[in-house]
């Protein structure tokens, strides 16, 4: 008997798990340490609680975004775009690999908005290898669970009589999922014309401290504004009527978020004056 919990998603026929967002990244190492797919059997003990704690995310310096997140994100972090052959906009959350400016030492996110993707945790969805069909899995190194026995306070049964609670964290955790999943492909439907019109340049941000430059993010691209001004005019009000003109000037103004995330360190880059410039790569 099968006691998995794979589930078909026909509402979306041919797309495919945005492997990128978590299995290509450095960032799945401190952010998934124990992943397992959620099994009726192997997990009928399982319960959940809430933790309000971001201290998984500690080491997690940039973050996936869907473009529904892109105005909120850019308030407060550099939104920026991954290169390659897929446009999809990320959160710059540190200068420094493996670090979040974001999350304090004791687990506590010091930002106002929380992209979806640290939102998930510890629930992540996982593709069968069968078409369109996924499965729910968590981080089971993850301090929200537990086993009923060890009547942890707060923590809520997962499953009864082999199957998910009704309206519970498993239904909750998979239309979340879902949902988020969706958006990243839609997301990346809409960026598309960003590399198909050639205004994406590949940029890196260097630190400057005692006169010295350093490089401390790179591998993302920008809007290069000179591009962008040399579009048609037809061109620009399609992207105006669509949307996405207004995601690219919110991206274009987040770059100033970045001396914030100096600012944000719990230990300063240095004592002495430290600036931050964008640049182009070289070719």
């Amino acid at each position: 008997m099968n006691s998995g919990l794979a589930f078909k998603d026909d509402g979306y026929p041919n797309q495919r798990l945005l492997k990128p967002t978590i299995t290509q990244t450095s960032e799945k190492p401190a952010m998934f340490k124990t992943l397992e797919a959620l099994d009726t059997q192997q997990h009928a003990q399982l319960c959940y609680r809430g933790v309000d704690s971001y201290a998984f995310a500690q080491q997690v310096s940039w973050a996936p975004l869907a473009c529904s997140e892109i105005i909120q994100a850019a308030r407060e972090m550099p939104v920026m775009f991954t290169t390659g052959e897929h446009v999809r906009p990320v959160a710059l959350m540190g200068l420094r690999r493996d670090t979040n400016a974001l999350v304090s030492r004791d687990g506590r996110w010091k930002g106002r908005y929380i992209p979806a993707h640290l939102r998930r945790y510890p629930f992540l969805l996982g593709a069968t290898g069968k078409a369109n069909e996924f499965v729910v899995m968590i981080d089971r190194a993850a301090p929200h669970f537990s086993l009923a026995d060890e009547q942890v306070e707060g923590a809520l049964a997962m499953f009864e009589g082999g199957q998910p609670m009704p309206e519970g964290i498993v239904e909750q955790a998979r239309t979340f999922l879902l949902d988020f999943h969706h958006e990243l492909e839609q997301s990346e439907r809409w960026l598309a014309p960003l590399k198909e019109h050639d205004v994406l340049v590949e940029r890196q941000l260097t630190l400057t401290r005692d006169g010295k430059k350093e490089v401390a993010v790179n591998g993302f691209a920008m809007v290069d504004v000179a591009r962008l001004n040399a579009l048609d005019d037809a061109t620009l009000a399609a992207w105006a009527r669509n949307g996405l003109l207004g995601l690219i000037f919110a991206h274009l103004h987040s770059q100033t978020n970045s001396n914030g995330l100096i600012q944000a360190l719990e230990e300063p880059l240095a004592e002495t004056e430290t600036a931050i410039e964008t640049e182009k790569m070289e070719s």
